[in-house]
């Protein structure tokens, strides 16, 4: 099983930096943690979205968080990264009208 630590720098390597989904607003990705990997995937993100800042709290449970329990094949963190990304996008665009949404993220300034 991947350790915390190794989660962190596989996907930090993938998700640091600005985040592009078509012609809407980028999510700059500033800093993202990894704190627990079994039995939840536990991922905190700080992102800088239209002059806002804000921390992101993503938990993955079940057959996503197995995704970490063998070696960190590069197929698998690129699909850790798509997955997080999306989740990212989604958060952004429902946070203001989805219940979920609003209680993953808490705003910074």
């Amino acid at each position: 099983m991947a350790t915390a630590q190794q989660v962190q720098e596989k996907l930090g390597g993938k998700l640091l930096g600005v985040q592009r989904e078509g012609p809407g607003v980028p999510i700059e990705v500033q800093i993202f943690r990894v704190s627990d990997v079994f039995p939840v995937l536990f991922i905190e993100i700080d992102v800088r979205v239209a002059d806002e800042a804000w921390r992101i709290s993503l938990n993955y449970k079940g057959q996503e968080a197995s995704l970490v329990s063998g070696d960190l094949a590069d197929e698998t963190v690129d699909y850790l990264a798509l997955l997080v990304r999306t989740h990212l996008f989604e958060w952004w665009h429902t946070k203001d009208t989805e219940r979920a949404a609003k209680r993953m993220g808490t705003r910074l300034e």
